[in-house]
């Protein structure tokens, strides 16, 4: 099956035959021109955005001159690129002479024609620039994007350097294509966002068969794709062993498993397991594991991930010994908001407001997903990465990104710029997880300047998402933690109100 544009009839056979075609042919019995030139350009825009450049110009020109006259004298010149000229000199005296001459330079000019064979050892090793065009036949699929704008593909015998990603954009419709088709595949070669890719959105797919067996995958450990060492091994079929324990959950529905060697990235980009819905992987989570997992290594966000195709990929599931919960598992009242910095005076409101919370159930809750809002309910921060606490433990979520806290102490995660609490109060913080609240606090009454750099805090004896609906349960805090300003974050609130403040 072709699944783009085939190269031009007349192009094909004027290599074979060596004369010249052209959109608008000219002939004056004398000269005969053609020139073809072909530029493309192409824009795609992903999580990432990047313009990929293809051009390409050929020329052949054929000239042909034959002057007769009725001495019997012949005289014929035949240019062509090639560049070859025949003359013949025939005279009848009663005597034959010939004399000829021939010319062959071997000079051809070919300035846009892809090559034939190329390999994408070849393309992965640099032995074919960037930016070139390329001609790879004969290579098995070994994933499709479930967007159906790439694939990967991989030379039959493996290796390193085997596989390439191959982006089509939605020129080309794969909706047919399928792991273990060989194709051939015209484009051209790129690097986008640092993955060595074909870029054949202006080439063409062929299905020209089906690979029997399917070939295994290439057995590695998780350290061989370190970031710093993976390269060899990108887009190629991959397999990693052992006791692949889910080590970290780093938000964009991917994970993290370690087989004894370090720590290794799982990819959501052909198959995500988070969107299984437990049908194959229940209580998925940390201290999960599985005895393998294998599929395409892509590469992307500054990491190389093993990109599973589907649940068949992910063998010998086992369910974490100890069940965490989900945020989405959670009830109202499952969390309770303990103590809120809305008005910080060691750092600014941008980089240093903060709430706590406290986990008032009997099992460990990963805070991944959880939302923070005010009292408007509408701008929101949220927890990006995996965050477990403990039954009756307090975790504090801090404002901004990491590198902007400006604390001594790290926050235990961070929710980004929002939101923002009112310094002049009438304010309240709101924690939900995908489709309801899970707690809120009273609002707070704001004090002035008097009330900078010193928490609200709920009364430790009142510690349920009912009792901190009331403000009487809240006071202000006493206790310097650290750098100047009042508050207990991550701790027990202490019992005491700040006298100064009402």
């Amino acid at each position: 099956m072709k699944y783009g544009t085939a190269t031009s009839l007349c192009l094909a056979t004027s290599l074979i035959f060596t004369f010249a075609c052209t959109d608008d042919a000219t002939d004056d019995g004398a000269d005969e021109v053609g020139s073809e030139t072909d530029t493309d350009t192409e824009s795609s825009t992903d999580d990432d955005v990047g313009t990929e450049t293809t051009s390409g110009t050929e020329t052949e020109t054929e000239t042909e001159t034959e002057t007769e006259t009725e001495t019997e004298t012949e005289t014929e010149t035949e240019t062509d690129t090639g560049t070859e000229t025949d003359t013949g000199m025939e005279t009848d005296t009663g005597m034959e002479t010939d004399t000829g001459t021939e010319t062959d330079t071997g000079m051809e000019t070919d300035t846009g024609m892809m090559g034939e064979d190329d390999t994408i050892y070849d393309i992965q090793n640099g032995t074919i620039p960037t930016d070139t065009p390329v001609d790879v036949q004969g290579v098995w699929v070994t994933g499709v994007a479930p967007s159906g704008n790439a694939f990967f593909a991989q030379e039959p015998e493996g290796g390193q350097e085997s596989g390439v990603y191959v982006f089509v954009a939605d020129a080309i419709d794969l909706s047919e294509l399928a792991v273990g088709d060989l194709v051939d595949i015209t484009g051209v070669a790129v690097e986008f966002n640092d993955l060595t890719e074909i870029d054949a959105s202006m080439g063409t797919v062929t299905e020209v068969g089906v690979i029997e067996p399917i070939p295994a995958p290439d057995l590695i450990t998780t350290a061989d794709y370190a970031v710093d060492v993976g390269e060899p091994w990108e887009g190629v079929y991959v397999r990693i062993e052992g006791d692949l324990e889910v080590v970290n959950l780093p938000g964009f529905d991917e994970f993290d498993v370690n087989d004894g060697n370090a720590d290794g990235r799982v990819d959501n980009f052909l198959y995500n397991i988070f969107d299984d819905g437990g049908a194959n992987f229940p209580n998925f989570n940390l201290g999960a594991s599985f005895t393998a997992a294998q599929g395409p290594l892509n590469f992307n966000f500054g990491a190389f991930k093993v990109a599973p195709r589907s649940p068949a990929d992910l063998e010998g599931y086992m369910e974490p010994e100890n069940i965490i919960a989900g945020i989405d598992d959670l009830l109202p009242g499952d969390l309770v908001i303990t103590e809120i910095m809305f008005d910080p005076d060691v750092c600014g409101d941008t980089n240093c407001e903060w709430i706590e919370v406290f986990n008032a159930t009997d099992a460990d809750v990963d805070l991944l997903g959880l939302r923070i809002q005010d009292e408007n309910l509408s701008a929101e921060g949220d927890v990006d990465v995996s965050l477990v606490v403990g039954p009756g433990a307090y975790v504090v979520l801090g404002k901004g990104p990491e590198a902007s806290w400006g604390y001594t102490d790290p926050a235990d995660a961070y929710t980004g710029s929002n939101p923002g609490f009112n310094n002049s109060g009438d304010d309240q913080a709101v924690i939900l997880n995908s489709t309801e609240i899970i707690d809120s606090t009273a609002k707070y009454v704001a004090q002035g300047g008097a009330d900078n750099g010193i928490s609200w805090k709920l009364d430790p004896n009142q510690i349920d998402a009912t009792a901190n609906d009331d403000p009487a349960n809240w006071c202000f805090s006493t206790v310097d933690f650290g750098d100047g300003d009042l508050g207990s974050p991550g701790e027990v609130n202490e019992a005491a109100c700040n006298m100064n403040l009402p």
